[in-house]
């Protein structure tokens, strides 16, 4: 499987973004911006050496607002770059999804620091 992230630096990152949804979200808009995000990635040849490329889900936010969540990878030389690049993608694809920009939360992860099902101090999947 190919690699695809936002972003153009030396360091890989695990981005999730998190939007306050303008209106109570359906599964159409959550589509939506998900595509929307995935046509602002890079695509390249290279093998992905880690799991899972973008994914978008739906909750709510502490305050009790809808929220929608967007993972995927960003290239970027520093953790501060990494957080704008995801947050300009997020909230691209956020609007043009249909679902809002108003940011929520930002949670950065150095590629170390993801957890891949293939390491031995992952947890079992239960069967």
């Amino acid at each position: 499987m190919s690699m695809r992230w936002a972003g153009s630096g030396a360091e890989l990152w695990r981005v999730r973004v998190d939007l306050f949804a303008a209106v109570e979200t359906d599964s159409m808009r959550i589509r939506a911006a998900h595509e929307a995000l995935r046509r602002q990635l890079t695509a390249s040849d290279q093998e992905s050496p880690m799991p899972g490329e973008s994914s978008a889900d739906q909750g709510t936010g502490i305050e009790g607002r809808p929220v929608v969540g967007l993972s995927f990878w960003v290239r970027a030389d520093d953790v501060g770059e990494a957080a704008r690049t995801a947050l300009e993608a997020a909230q691209r694809a956020g609007a043009e999804g249909g679902v809002g920009s108003d940011l929520y939360d930002v949670v950065v992860i150095p590629t170390p620091a993801v957890a891949r099902a293939d390491d031995p101090g992952y947890p079992p999947i239960p069967t």
